[in-house]
């Protein structure tokens, strides 16, 4: 079994964050951002040590109100559904914050592990962090690498109804360890696509488990992405090289939202890959390693 890096923790904007590092201290520094209500441990390891060994600094964090970084318990009013269709019909989304605070985190972590300028990759509302910091601290900003996300219209291609259910309906808590891996495998049969999840989602969703799960958070991280709005005429503003990446059969954000993003943002590459959906399974960890490491170099 691979020893992980110790976890670490910073003060940033006001929070802590809770963050890990691999590869050289002297390497080109990544920095993945993770999406709703998943964890950093969601960011597969044979992804980040295969960039590590390329003599990367990879860093890797749990966003706020997720994992080991502070979390938060507002006083929450209506459900999602309600606060879904608020935003589809362009109301206001009440909220504690959004994902511009997330995008403050995310350059207080930078600032406390001393970088200047990295090269940021971002996973669904990751995505959404990593590409509206690229457009609003363009000076903190080498290369973007945008994974199955969006650009947040409101008026997007709707998810299939069974994904939304899977991602934020009503669940029963699970008990343990076996009944949170068995939640989670039902989980990516209606996000996921085709293409097999092996032996390693049971270790990513054993360590989520092992690491604390805090389900509130999952529905504040939702509303922040809500309220935040839409994205596109902030990613015009976006001059990094970027790359889009996004599954061909993603049933939560469509491809056509990947594409939106592409469109938006001025030179960007857009690259679909056959049989992934919103997920990270091993066939396409070498394909995004590569990736990655095209867009940090072209920067």
């Amino acid at each position: 079994m691979t020893q992980l890096p110790p976890e670490e923790f910073a003060q940033s904007n006001g929070i802590t964050l809770c963050y890990q590092q691999f590869g050289p201290a002297d390497g080109e520094p990544l920095v993945f951002i993770m999406g709703l209500g998943a964890q950093m441990v969601f960011w597969p390891v044979p992804l980040l040590q295969d960039l590590a060994d390329r003599g990367y600094r990879v860093i890797r964090f749990d966003n706020r109100d997720v994992g080991r970084s502070t979390r938060f318990r507002w006083s929450l009013k209506g459900n999602a559904l309600t606060a879904l269709l608020r935003y589809t019909t362009r109301l206001s989304v009440p909220a504690e914050y959004t994902l511009r605070d997330m995008v403050k985190d995310t350059i207080g972590l930078l600032d406390h592990l001393g970088i200047d300028k990295a090269n940021l990759i971002g996973a669904s509302m990751g995505g959404m962090i990593a590409q509206l910091t690229a457009a609003t601290f363009p000076d903190r900003v080498k290369s973007l690498t945008s994974i199955m996300s969006g650009t947040n219209n409101p008026w997007a291609a709707p998810p299939k109804p069974s994904a939304m259910k899977a991602l934020i309906g009503p669940k029963k808590p699970a008990q343990n360890a076996e009944e949170y891996i068995a939640l989670g495998t039902d989980t990516l049969k209606h996000i996921g696509g085709t293409l097999p999840q092996g032996e390693l989602l049971d270790t990513i969703l054993r360590a989520s488990w092992e690491r604390g799960l805090y389900l509130r958070g999952i529905k504040q991280q939702f509303l922040a992405i809500l309220a935040t709005g839409n994205l596109t005429s902030q990613l015009k503003k976006v001059r990094c090289p970027t790359t889009v990446i996004h599954g061909a059969v993603d049933p939560l954000l469509r491809p056509s939202n990947g594409k939106a993003s592409a469109k938006a943002i001025k030179g960007a590459k857009l690259h679909l890959i056959k049989g992934m959906g919103h997920d990270l399974p091993p066939a396409v960890l070498p394909q995004l390693a590569n990736l990655i490491e095209q867009t940090a170099k072209s920067a």
